[in-house]
């Protein structure tokens, strides 16, 4: 039997599982006592596939489509899931990379997960598996396209049937007295201190209450969730992102206030993939399809010019308040920590002892290199 501890797996869902349904034990790879997991375990298992399915398309590792080796996934730069280099020596890490890869790979649709498409009954092959982060529900992509030519009350139904079908697995409970943070450019006065007769230093007043709240909706511009002319509460969960949010330029002062739950309230989160209620099986992983794609839209980064692109979102948050949510949390596209979008103002009180202003020093970019169109490829 093989173990893996918590210390040696890289991957956050599978530290979750080992967290809550290993045991001490020995791990093969590191040798260590430790709350571990029989790697055989089935849970563990196809959460393992169900993580590389998420992560890689098929032809990043089925060598019939050009790829490297099943094996090379939990090797070197692509492996994503453990510590290699955590192991005593490449021999127990390797016997604990073998007790899972020897493992099925081809499973029952509604009994576990493939890492491989495979072959149909006349032996053609059956298709290539792409990433589940990669792939995009066909569903959610028709009604988002249909929102460019219709209204978004004509396509309202079909969403929330969809929505409906994920209630349950999506909500999660803030409790009252949960704190959260908002911001906003600009200060909203200043004094010069003196000091025995001489100007000191100059010292700030931040907007505070209803001046850094959200806007009546008489107002209130459209965002990410709110159509124009609706006032939603939108808040971030610190402060860095509440600053962030706001999208300051070097030198601006911006003030920043603390908010706090005045009552439970239930919202849907889409802050992180979901994916520990959808990796038993292939029929799962399928649904879990749709959500992820939720997930997508709600966390895009879109640019001023790209606003369009709120229509679903929107959409989405009015289906969503009509069946009960008090609100949405999502990723924060320039922050670390998450946005929360209230329906319901009134449920956040201000707390002005908490007030505060700062200014930005600088703003860091973060880019990556996109292909340039070249006269040598071939294009559609």
């Amino acid at each position: 039997m093989c173990r893996v501890c918590i210390d040696c797996i890289k991957e956050p869902h599978l530290k979750k599982l080992v967290e809550e349904e290993g045991e001490s034990g020995c791990c093969t790879s590191c040798g260590s006592i430790s709350q571990s997991i029989d790697t055989s375990y089935n849970r563990f298992f196809q959460l393992v596939k169900a993580l590389i399915r998420y992560n890689y398309s098929e032809w990043d590792y089925n060598t019939h489509w050009g790829g490297d080796s099943y094996g090379s996934l939990f090797y070197g730069d692509s492996n994503i899931l453990f510590y290699e280099s955590r192991a005593q020596n490449e021999d127990s890490y390797e016997d604990m990379v073998t007790s899972i890869i020897d493992g099925p790979v081809y499973e029952d649709y509604e009994k576990g997960i493939s890492v491989f498409a495979g072959y149909m009954e006349d032996g053609q092959p059956a298709g290539i598996l792409r990433s589940i982060k990669s792939e995009r529900s066909r569903l959610l992509l028709e009604i988002s396209e249909r929102l460019k030519t219709e209204n978004y009350f004509i396509v309202e139904d079909q969403l929330k049937s969809l929505l409906l079908k994920y209630k349950g697995r999506v909500e999660k409970c803030l409790p009252s007295g949960a704190e959260f943070f908002r911001a906003r450019i600009g200060i909203s006065e200043t004094k010069n201190a003196y000091n025995m007769g001489f100007e000191g230093e100059v010292h700030y007043s931040p907007y505070k209450n209803s001046s850094i709240g959200a806007p009546p909706p008489r107002i209130a511009g459209e965002g990410r969730i709110n159509r124009s002319g609706v006032s939603f509460f939108y808040a971030a969960t610190d402060k860095y992102t509440a600053v962030a949010e706001v999208r300051p330029h070097p030198g601006d002062h911006v003030s920043i206030g603390k908010f706090r739950l005045t009552k439970d309230v239930i919202i849907c989160d889409f802050s992180n993939s979901q994916i520990m209620q959808f990796f038993e099986n292939d029929k799962l992983l399928d649904e879990f399809v749709h959500l992820n794609t939720l997930n997508v839209f709600m966390n895009k980064t879109v640019t001023p010019s790209g606003r369009e692109h709120y229509t679903i979102t929107q959409l989405i948050a009015d289906c969503l308040r009509q069946m009960g949510y008090d609100g949405v949390l999502f990723n924060s596209t320039v922050g670390l920590g998450n946005n929360l979008t209230l329906f319901y103002p009134g449920h956040m009180q201000y707390m002005d002892s908490d007030s505060e202003v700062v200014q930005v020093n600088s703003i860091k970019y973060d880019y990556e290199s996109l292909p340039i169109i070249s006269d040598d490829d071939d294009y559609y």
